[in-house]
C-alpha cells in the first residue's frame, strides 16, 4: 500500500525561502517606493485642490477622481502595456509596478492630506500671518506639521493596503513574493503551504507597519502634548 503524502509538508517552502524572502522584500520595497511617491504627489495634489485658481483646483480634482477610480489591475496594465504603445515608453516591470502603485495611493493620500490640512484651525493661519508670515510660509511651519499628525493613521492604512496590492503586480511579471509563491506552488505541488507561507508573510509586514504606525501615533501625540503654549501677551 502507498502511504498518502502529509497534508502539511513545509519541506519544500523551506528549502525555497531564500527565493520566497526575496520576493517578500521586493514586494516591500515596491510597497515603501510607492508611499513615498504617493505622499509628494498627494501633498502636491491636496495644495492644488486648496488652490484659489479654478483650473488649478479642477486638473486636482479630475487627477484624484482619476486615480481613485480606475481599478489596479486594469491601472498596472495600462502603465506597462499602454503607454508602450501609445507613445513608446518602455518601463522595466518593477518600475512600472512602483509608478503605478505611486499613481493610485497618490489620489487617496490626496484627499488625505486635504481633509487634514482644512481640519486646522483657520485661527491659527490667521494668526500666523499677523505676526508677517507669508502663507507659504504659514502652510509650513503651521499647518502641515499639525496636519502630518492628524493623517499618520489614515497614511499608516494606505501604507498597508500598498503592500496588499504589491500581489496584483505579478500579471505584468513583477518578481514579487506572489509570482515567486505561484511558481514554486506550481513547481513543487504545494499550493497549500506555499500560500499559506505568502499569507504569514504578508500579515507579518501589516502587523510590523501598524504597530510602527501605531508608536509613531502616540510619540507625536506625546510631544505635541508637552510642547508649551505661549500665552504671553
Amino acid at each position: 500500500m502507498v502511504s498518502a503524502e502529509p497534508f502539511f509538508d513545509f519541506t519544500s517552502v523551506w528549502s525555497s525561502m531564500g527565493i520566497l524572502l526575496k520576493g517578500f522584500g521586493l514586494a516591500m520595497f515596491c510597497a515603501t517606493a510607492a508611499i513615498i511617491i504617493a505622499i509628494i504627489l498627494g501633498l502636491i495634489v491636496a495644495l492644488m485642490r486648496l488652490s484659489s485658481v479654478k483650473a488649478i483646483k479642477t486638473f486636482a480634482f479630475i487627477y484624484t477622481q482619476l486615480f481613485r477610480g480606475i481599478p489596479l489591475y486594469v491601472l498596472v496594465i495600462w502603465v506597462y502595456f499602454g503607454l508602450a504603445i501609445a507613445v513608446g515608453i518602455n518601463m522595466p516591470a518593477i518600475m512600472a509596478g512602483v509608478v503605478t502603485l505611486g499613481l493610485l495611493n497618490s489620489g487617496y493620500l490626496a484627499e488625505t492630506f486635504r481633509s487634514g490640512i482644512t481640519a486646522i484651525d483657520r485661527g491659527q493661519v490667521e494668526a500666523g500671518m499677523a505676526l508677517g508670515l507669508s502663507k507659504r510660509e504659514v502652510t509650513r511651519t503651521i499647518v502641515l506639521p499639525q496636519a502630518f499628525r492628524i493623517i499618520i493613521p489614515p497614511l499608516g492604512n494606505q501604507y498597508v493596503d500598498a503592500i496588499k496590492d504589491t500581489a496584483i503586480l505579478s500579471i505584468v511579471g513583477v518578481p514579487e513574493l506572489m509570482r515567486e509563491t505561484q511558481q514554486l506552488a506550481d513547481l513543487h505541488y504545494r499550493p497549500f503551504e506555499f500560500y499559506t507561507f505568502a499569507g504569514f508573510l504578508y500579515l507579518l509586514a501589516v502587523l510590523t507597519v501598524s504597530r510602527g504606525i501605531a508608536i509613531l501615533e502616540k510619540k507625536l501625540s506625546a510631544h505635541s502634548a508637552q510642547t508649551p503654549v505661549n500665552t504671553a501677551s
